[in-house]
């Protein structure tokens, strides 16, 4: 029996053969699911494919069309990913309201990504909210953001962001940072950095095991 029982779909197999990074084979039979059972999954993962050019030729208006129809059917990460395009103008006409809405929809179901976008596009005292909330989730760009923020007035706790980035995903931009920022800080600061720094990490870890288990 296979992973996805004794007859897996094409949408499956795509799926499979996307997380091997076997990315022409899970084109060409996500294409395939497209066509005979739409999703909006196998939507959201044709038009990663596309949009980067991975296992055929880059498509930025097809993959723009995939987030647009996965976003439609409340798909989290594709709704942050048309938002993207959107903000952008590429693929699609430039509509920053349009991107800041979807980007709020994403964020308010959970996905960190989209909660960095919409920091981006907010006020200082909503980007720290957005951010501390995607930093808990264990987003590396999200822990990059809230540390460049909080480093003129509370380098400790960005380099205990930076230190948490590094224990749990091994990030290099959040690594090298941490470097360049130790190096401006004393032997005290670091240690109380590093201390936050672990229970940070633990409790990222600790919350994506029980929504694992969940």
């Amino acid at each position: 029996m296979g992973l996805f029982g004794p007859n897996p779909t094409k949408l499956e197999k795509g799926l499979a053969a996307f997380r091997r990074q076997d990315w022409r084979r899970a084109r060409r039979l996500l294409e395939q699911a497209d066509i005979e059972h739409p999703s909006a999954t196998g939507d959201y993962h044709l038009g990663l494919l596309e949009w980067r050019g991975l296992g055929g030729p880059r498509d930025v208006r097809a993959a723009v069309d995939c987030f647009a129809r996965a976003s439609e059917a409340g798909h989290p990460a594709a709704q942050t990913a048309y938002g993207i395009a959107l903000r952008a103008g590429i693929g699609a006409a430039r509509d920053n309201d349009a991107a800041q809405e979807l980007f709020r929809l994403a964020a308010s179901a959970g996905d960190a990504d989209g909660m960095v976008q919409l920091a981006l596009m907010s006020d200082t005292d909503d980007a720290r909210s957005y951010l501390v909330r995607a930093s808990e989730l264990g987003n590396p760009s999200a822990m990059l953001h809230l540390s460049n923020m909080l480093m003129r007035d509370e380098p400790v706790e960005a380099l205990a962001w930076l230190y948490a980035s590094v224990t749990i995903s091994g990030d290099d931009a959040c690594r090298k940072r941490a470097a360049a920022l130790a190096r401006e800080m004393s032997a005290k600061e670091i240690e109380a950095a590093q201390k936050a720094g672990r229970i940070y990490a633990r409790d990222i870890l600790n919350r994506s095991r029980a929504r694992v288990r969940a």
